[in-house]
């Protein structure tokens, strides 16, 4: 028989299989976040929402607390899903919140990929949570950050003994993009092309520089 912690996952990670979940996202998280630079993390977070906006995937959003100090959703992610509702909660863990975990199973999805901009609380008590009750969870690390290195590698360590995937924007965009000839090419590469390569959005060719 096969370790499942050697082979967790018998299918690839693509559109049809997974759903996004992005969780906690707030304006207020970001001055504290101190294992990544809060602009590269503000990148990739948008370009993660972008990705699952572009190929339609089921995405669920939610905030914690946000009549309070966390603030609101980042702008630039509440733009990308205009017709979605924000699932806001008072429960810290979002997999605590019965409206929130109804949300991501009626999306009839097994494969999660996870982003939440605490690492260290909002990220991996769901993440942990989920993977136990047989999800198979994907944990993007990169759009997500945690008050210091060492509490960041500690969730890590968690989420994967837990038997979570860890992962990052680009990887998860490489694996959903599957073929560059393929129906995902114009959606993902649009979004590498914005928030990797630094072109513009106008410049689907990727020959042309964004300026200043």
């Amino acid at each position: 028989m096969t370790d499942k912690r050697l082979d967790p996952f018998h299918e690839p990670l693509r559109v049809e299989n997974a759903a996004m979940l992005l969780i906690d996202h707030q304006e207020g998280f970001l001055p504290g976040i101190k294992s990544i630079d809060s602009d590269e993390l503000r990148n990739n977070i948008i370009a993660l929402a972008k990705i699952a906006s572009r190929t339609k995937m089921p995405t669920v959003l939610t905030s914690s607390f946000a009549q309070g100090i966390n603030g609101e959703i980042l702008p630039e992610v509440v733009a990308e899903f205009p017709d979605l509702p924000i699932i806001n909660r008072h429960l810290v863990n979002c997999w605590e919140d019965p409206t929130y975990v109804a949300a991501v199973k009626a999306t009839g999805r097994k494969k999660l990929i996870m982003s939440a901009l605490t690492t260290d609380v909002c990220l991996v008590f769901p993440a942990v949570q989920a993977a136990k009750e047989g999800f198979e969870v994907y944990c993007v690390l990169d759009a997500s950050g945690a008050w210091s290195k060492r509490a960041e590698d500690a969730c890590v360590m968690r989420m994967n003994n837990a038997g979570c995937v860890m992962t990052t924007w680009v990887s998860v965009g490489a694996e959903l993009l599957l073929d560059h000839n393929g129906p995902n090419k114009e959606p993902i590469q649009s979004v590498f092309n914005e928030h990797l390569f630094g072109y513009g959005a106008e410049d689907a060719s990727g020959m042309a520089r964004k300026t200043a």
